[in-house]
């Protein structure tokens, strides 16, 4: 069966934006593997904050209904909560445990603002990962799918946290997860909620570190 015109010039199109928000993804954990090695972590935060959202808001004003294919959606917000919820009060349990061991306070620092403004970037990392990274490999390697979607998730999630190997573990095992959810699921507010919790936990009770401080300064 041939391909009309039209149909051809919207594959052909479809292909070019994948590629370029593959790159987008990309070019962005270079930019922040560069700002975080001179100290500029909050330079980085505002500037993907602002550019991936500037995006995300002309490319939905052109089609409504990414909103809801990128996983914006609320519609199967209760099914898309239940795998994530277990390993976020799992992975709770076992960072608050540990941070007890090791002599930590459990409520400590900034953690009332982190847990709100956290998942805020959680989301918009989420969306860089699964939307602009995951579904577009598998989108522009069908033949592959999860066998080159997976591992590549993995590896862009975890590797914009070098040289820090623990938190290259922490975000690889939560890459893991995160991606055969979304593809299930196509949900990104439970991904992004938890990612923001569980980093800002990761961070005061594993880590010993306040990420607030580490951004913003005292």
């Amino acid at each position: 069966m041939k391909w009309s015109e039209p149909t051809r010039t919207r594959s052909v199109k479809t292909r070019r934006r994948s590629w370029l928000e593959l790159w987008g993804v990309v070019g962005t954990g270079i930019l922040h593997l560069f700002l975080k090695h001179i100290g500029a972590n909050g330079l980085f935060i505002g500037l993907a904050s602002v550019c991936w959202t500037a995006y995300l808001v002309g490319q939905v004003r052109r089609d409504w209904q990414l909103w809801k294919e990128w996983g914006f959606r609320l519609d199967n917000l209760r099914a898309s909560f239940w795998w994530p919820s277990i390993f976020f009060g799992c992975s709770s349990i076992l960072m608050a445990a540990y941070g007890i061991a090791n002599e930590r306070v459990v409520w400590q620092g900034h953690i009332l603002f982190l847990l709100v403004l956290y998942p805020l970037w959680g989301i918009l990392q989420q969306f860089l990962v699964q939307v602009m990274g995951v579904t577009n490999v598998l989108r522009l390697f069908p033949r592959y799918g999860l066998r080159l979607a997976m591992p590549a998730g993995v590896v862009l999630f975890s590797i914009v946290h070098f040289p820090h190997i623990w938190l290259m573990m922490a975000t690889g095992l939560l890459a893991c997860l995160c991606i055969p959810c979304y593809i299930r699921d196509r949900n990104l507010w439970p991904l992004g909620l938890y990612h923001g919790w569980l980093g800002t936990f990761f961070y005061l009770w594993v880590l010993g570190r306040d990420p607030w401080v580490a951004v913003f300064g005292e």
